[in-house]
């Protein structure tokens, strides 16, 4: 641990004052390590999704007519995930890591790591809210090859939701179908994350939901 770095673990804090690193030797059961792999295997195909996106922020738009009828903005960061360990974190395993802006999430066999600069933090999956929802998205950027377009607005509407004739190269914009993941806990993570395929942000959040009640068990 580089030195005047913090490693949080639950309740455990530790203040590092040398050079060294935390150990994870992980020896699993049959059932963890199936359950592992098959959160492995959701994560997995989630990467290959068109498109993934961080969302840390929505934003209340005043003028909806010229926001393509969206009552609100949001910001949003194409993402892409991967596997690999904290910079402090020694270990036998190959974890999974899922940027999420300033932060970092990594889904381990037994906990899920958040690393913010030089300090993780670690909690249990029973402790963390994962929630899956579909989401109707107004699409202005370059349409997703796997996306599932369920409807067309346009960039500038008026009160019945038909295009606005005041202005010019008024396009048509998608409306896709998209899958959004929470991720909440009361230690302060608050994540979300859009993908463009919703079975496979969904089979994720399943796969997290079985890690979670296994922990309960």
């Amino acid at each position: 641990m580089a030195a005047g770095s913090v490693l949080v673990l639950g309740s455990l804090v530790l203040h590092g004052r040398q050079s060294n690193t935390l150990l994870l030797d992980y020896e699993l059961s049959a059932d963890q390590s199936e359950r592992f792999e098959a959160l492995t295997r959701a994560f997995s195909e989630m990467a290959r999704c068109g498109r993934i996106w961080n969302i840390p922020l929505e934003k209340r738009e005043a003028d909806w007519k010229r926001n393509a009828g969206a009552s609100k903005l949001i910001e949003r960061k194409q993402i892409h995930l991967a596997t690999g360990n904290p910079p402090l974190v020694t270990t036998n395993m190959n974890f999974l890591k899922l940027p999420a802006g300033k932060e970092t999430i990594y889904l381990t066999p037994d906990v899920i790591l958040v690393t913010a600069g030089n300090a993780v933090a670690g909690f249990s999956y029973s402790d963390v809210e994962v929630t899956f929802r579909h989401t109707r998205f107004i699409e202005e950027e370059a349409l997703p090859m796997d996306a599932t377009v369920v409807d067309q607005t346009w960039r500038y509407v008026n009160r019945k939701g038909g295009p606005d004739r005041r202005f010019k190269n008024n396009r048509q914009l998608p409306m896709c179908l998209y899958g959004e993941i929470d991720l909440r806990s009361a230690g302060g993570l608050n994540e979300r994350i859009q993908c463009s395929r919703v079975d496979v942000a969904e089979a994720f959040v399943s796969s997290i939901a079985a890690m979670s009640a296994s922990m309960k068990g």
